[in-house]
């Protein structure tokens, strides 16, 4: 299937009443403009939940337009969908790769690696890295050295490194042998071009990198993620299809093996109804393998917001509702409860003509039909349990992805009548990074001019780390180690504290892997 351009607004859509028509782009005008006059739904007392209800309305009011400039940087809605992500990655700086790759290898290489040494004839002690290819082509190669800065005949510093037979081509920083980072490409048989800007994941090494993919066609597939030596996003990952119209977030947020996994967000072309049109529907929340799970909201961006309690991917619990009917600018609020994805017992409806009265209707509903009996299956008292409860979740100094987390173990209980097994769960989870980061802090950290004895320990070396930042700054560290995969994650530790880097739980998880401490604190 070919991916070059994507249209989405522009298919008439029959509306749902009055027998007329109601193109998407009308749709879309008609759902902001509502969702911005009624604001939040008053039904919603939760803080936790009001903070979920301002991310998903921010989403669902933003403009999806494509075509220039939106086929070189994100739309408001993808932005605003970014926006959930700042303290995970520095998106200036992702943007500038993704403008450098598209700028082709040689302006890449020109702007990360400005000077190249000249040695020549040095060895490549390891050729395990990963580069992110194709499914089907190679991601290990049998590296050569070109040129570059070597060190007793081993490539160490920035060097230049090529594959006949594939005609890859490397530039970037080596250690003592290793290919640590820099940029990559090759040209496959498809005429599909792959760059590669960033880290080398190898054993017991994950890696932060922008993947590009330049199709013929003009399609670009676009990640940016810590991938192990499988290819798999493991931690925070952004997936982006590069229409030549429009960038698309796919997915964003925290991934284990690729499955969304934590706190994330993604966007899926979906049908309206049996109206013959498609819509990029947004979800964000808490994720479990791909699959909502907790609390999360989802949009289809056009007619309806709902948020609440989700299991394996479906509405299952309290949900809360923003609908505006398409064609006609009815708009109501509404609360009640999902079994499975479909409307059971009792829903609180207040529709535009109650809302300045502060008055509501209950409608009854069995398997999502609406029914006239009455249905004592719910007990809105469970709305205000969850109310009271989160009012000191949401009152609380943790950061707002946490109050997500507890909220949902939270509302789990109280709809479940578990006896709290949900929130004692999540809090032996917490407890167990608290004793981490206890262990962390404890621990006496690498830091310059604190150097650490050859044979200290029963073999422990030591490795004076030259460790260069991006804005200039350059420090002097010497790294503890017994074996050099331990020694490669300890520089990387060092480097990204050194510099402030965002991707700090990935290091402190490599260092685990490769020395069995979240300092690199070899034993």
């Amino acid at each position: 299937m070919l991916k070059n351009g994507v249209a989405i607004l522009a298919v008439a859509v029959m509306a749902m009443l009055g027998g007329c028509e109601t193109t998407v782009d009308q749709a879309k005008d008609s759902f902001t403009r509502n969702v911005k006059y009624w604001g939040d739904n008053p039904l919603i007392e939760a803080p936790f939940l009001k903070e979920l209800e301002k991310r998903i309305q921010t989403i669902a009011i933003a403009s999806n337009s494509s075509d220039p400039p939106w086929n070189v940087q994100f739309n408001p809605q993808n932005q605003t969908i970014l926006d959930n992500f700042k303290t995970e990655f520095d998106q200036p700086s992702v943007m500038r790769d993704i403008n450098l790759a598209r700028a082709g290898f040689d302006a890449t290489v020109a702007a990360h690696y400005p000077e190249i040494g000249a040695e020549t004839g040095c060895d490549i002690t390891d050729k395990n890295g990963y580069f992110v290819n194709d499914e089907d082509d190679p991601k290990r190669f049998d590296w050569q050295f070109i040129k570059g800065t070597c060190e007793d005949g081993i490539a160490h510093g920035i060097g230049e490194a090529h594959e006949p037979q594939t005609g890859a081509r490397f530039v970037g920083r080596f250690d003592r042998g290793y290919m640590i980072e820099g940029v990559f490409t090759v040209v496959l048989k498809s005429g599909k071009t792959v760059i590669n800007i960033g880290g080398v994941p190898n054993e017991n090494r994950i890696a932060r990198l922008l993947s590009f993919e330049q199709n013929p066609n003009g399609y670009q597939s676009i990640r940016f993620a810590d991938f192990d030596n499988q290819g798999r996003f493991n931690g925070f990952g952004l997936n982006i299809w590069g229409y030549t119209n429009m960038m698309l977030v796919r997915a964003v947020g925290r991934f284990k093996d690729s499955n969304l996994t934590g706190f994330g967000a993604e966007q899926v072309l979906k049908p309206i109804g049996e109206y013959g049109a498609t819509v990029w529907n947004s979800w964000i929340g808490m994720y479990e393998n791909n699959k909502l799970n907790g609390l999360g909201a989802w949009t289809n961006n056009i007619s309806t917001i709902r948020l609440g309690e989700w299991v394996d991917g479906g509405l299952n619990g309290v949900i809360y509702s923003h609908y505006v009917e398409v064609g006609s600018d009815y708009f109501q609020f509404s609360v009640g409860r999902y079994v499975k994805g479909r409307r059971e017992g009792p829903f609180k409806v207040m529709p535009d003509y109650l809302y300045h009265d502060n008055q509501f209707e209950t409608r009854v509903y069995a398997n999502d039909e609406r029914i006239d009996e009455q249905d004592s299956g719910f007990d809105f008292g469970q709305v205000f349990a969850l109310a009271a409860g989160s009012a000191l979740i949401g009152s609380s100094s943790i950061a707002d992805v946490q109050k997500l987390e507890i909220g949902g173990a939270f509302a789990a209980d109280v709809l479940g009548n578990t006896g709290g097994t949900n929130m004692g769960a999540v809090q032996q989870n917490y407890q167990m990074q608290l004793q981490n980061n206890q262990s962390q802090n404890a621990a006496p950290a690498l830091s310059a001019g604190t150097a650490v004895g050859a044979g200290a320990g029963g073999g422990l070396q030591s490795y004076a780390a030259t460790i260069k930042c991006d804005s200039g700054t350059t420090s002097q560290i010497n790294v503890p180690y017994r074996t050099e995969s331990c020694r490669v994650a300890a520089v990387d530790f060092a480097t990204t504290y050194a510099c402030n880097k965002l991707d700090q739980e990935r290091v402190i998880r490599n260092c685990q892997s490769a020395c069995g401490h979240p300092q690199c604190l070899e034993q």
